[in-house]
């Protein structure tokens, strides 16, 4: 599913020709037969940045995390969604999606050592006939692509025992989580298929995409609130993200990490 109303997989004339004129003020001084460039990624156009991408429709551009004001607000918003009554598992999912504040999802990214040279989500993205990932963060390091499947539960219920043991919401994320990982395991050409739809059309699939490996792939699994995790959750929090490559998030820990990337250059 692409994530914006604008189709950015094209560029109209004022939008050329803005990109051409940078790329022309990035040639600082000719030496020998070769120029010296400097870079004016970020005063590109933002649709030329989205075009250039591996997958235009679901880039998400570092330039945005520059509008504090504006996701500081949505911050506050998510915070207030979070308290309010109601348990359905959608009902993040689907405030992201109305809000268009993907950026708090990306925020998963602050756990992880990528994501800083390129950043792309796809949410509800389906794989083969019987599966659907809530969301699906691509980010990119010096070392390639990595992948990270995120499945969200139920805010308020069954998140955890009186002991801190993991109740029915995170039970029930971790074995959705495993199906993911057999599958993938069994049909990375599926999920190349999956994701080929939304490729710029003028570039290749990196190596990551086609050859399986599982240094590359993670989950998370976000459920309940701050006040469910005991100590003898956070000891099964880290037992399960070094034992089985499963990170267990609550949903504060995403405004959490959403309020520290505001105003970053990248994720």
């Amino acid at each position: 599913m692409k994530i914006y109303e604008r189709d950015y997989t094209y560029l109209i004339n004022e939008e050329l020709k803005l990109w051409d004129e940078k790329k022309e003020a990035e040639n600082v001084r000719e030496l020998g037969s070769k120029w010296i460039r400097k870079s004016l990624f970020r005063e590109y156009p933002k649709a030329a940045r989205h075009f250039m991408s591996l997958f235009p429709n679901n880039y998400l551009d570092i330039e945005e995390l520059k509008n504090e004001s504006e996701l500081n607000y949505l911050c506050e918003k998510y915070a207030e969604m979070l308290d309010s009554p109601g348990t359905p598992e959608r009902t993040v999912l689907n405030w992201i999606r109305e809000n268009k504040a993907y950026f708090i999802i990306a925020s998963i990214l602050q756990n992880y050592n990528f994501g800083h040279h390129d950043t792309f989500i796809f949410p509800e993205l389906k794989l083969g006939t019987t599966i659907q990932v809530d969301f699906l963060i691509i980010g990119k390091n010096s070392g390639g692509y990595e992948f990270i499947f995120v499945e969200l539960e139920a805010r308020y219920g069954k998140i955890t025992l009186s002991d801190g043991d993991l109740g029915d919401a995170f039970r029930k994320g971790i074995r959705q989580v495993k199906d993911w990982s057999d599958w993938l395991e069994s049909y990375y050409t599926s999920f190349q298929e999956a994701i080929l739809k939304y490729k710029n059309a003028a570039q290749q699939l990196p190596l990551e995409f086609m050859v399986p490996d599982r240094t590359r792939i993670h989950f998370v699994v976000v459920a309940g609130r701050r006040t469910d995790f005991k100590e003898k959750t956070y000891r099964t929090k880290r037992r399960t993200k070094t034992e089985q490559n499963i990170e267990l998030l609550h949903y504060d820990n995403l405004y959490d990490t959403a309020k520290e990337v505001v105003g970053k250059a990248t994720y």
